[in-house]
């Protein structure tokens, strides 16, 4: 019993005792939160260390007892959703698997969690591309950053990086449903409007262009001297 309360290696061991505690903890702060909202006596704290707290993350790993960060076992808990996340590509699993054995095997999580957070960004480009057409703004975003993140390689990565990316494809997640709102407000003649405007340049610069030929021709009969013919 001691020496598995004693070993940091097993990080992952902890992080699954450390879930469980944490769901208990969860459900009893909404049961609080509901007993409060509705007018009843608050329930007592179960323990010093929830009062006047509301987050279950550092309740669970003070409950834990371990001395390991809540975000240090989050950050390995993540690591195991990735691995068996089906949705993901199969190499992307292996990969996330792997770093999951480096953490439980005695390696510090932080740097195999911000690799696969970066392959995990990338696989997320990578189905923006896939999935947004191409006229989509999320579409040019993701491509513009899959080719930068892709030229700093998986190692270059930093996590201002990742967190620039992220904020850059919410923006353009959020022009994309601009354009699509205003599109729904002009109504089903959008397509015909914008063909309609394209026609009207095309015909101006056939105009201006005519313009263009007719003073070249105009100059080239015109006497040199600029007077009339003898």
């Amino acid at each position: 019993m001691g020496d598995d309360h004693a070993a940091p290696q097993r990080l992952t061991v902890l992080a699954g005792r450390y879930a469980a505690i944490k769901k208990e903890v969860a459900a009893g702060l909404r049961a609080r939160q509901e007993a409060t909202r509705f007018g009843g006596p608050p329930l007592p704290d179960d323990g010093p260390s929830a009062a006047g707290k509301r987050d279950a993350r550092r309740i669970a790993a003070e409950r834990l007892g371990a001395g390991v960060s809540h975000t240090t076992l989050e950050k390995v808990l993540w690591l195991e959703r990735v691995a068996v996340d089906m949705e993901r590509r199969a190499s992307l699993r292996r990969e996330a698997m792997d770093a999951w054995d480096e953490v439980d095997s005695g390696a510090p999580v932080n740097w195999p969690h911000e690799r696969i957070r970066t392959l995990v960004l990338i696989d997320d480009l990578e189905r923006m591309i896939a999935e947004h057409p191409a006229d989509s703004v999320v579409k040019m975003v993701a491509e513009r950053e899959l080719r930068l993140l892709r030229s700093r390689g998986v190692h270059g990565v930093t996590p201002a990086m990742k967190r620039r990316t992220r904020q850059a494809l919410a923006g353009a997640e959020r022009l994309d449903r601009d354009i699509d709102e205003a599109a729904r407000r002009i109504g089903p003649g959008w397509r015909e409007l914008e063909d309609y405007l394209k026609r009207r340049r095309a015909e101006r610069k056939a105009v201006r262009d005519q313009e263009i030929r007719d003073r070249i021709k105009a100059r080239a009969e015109a006497p040199l001297d600029g007077g009339a013919n003898p």
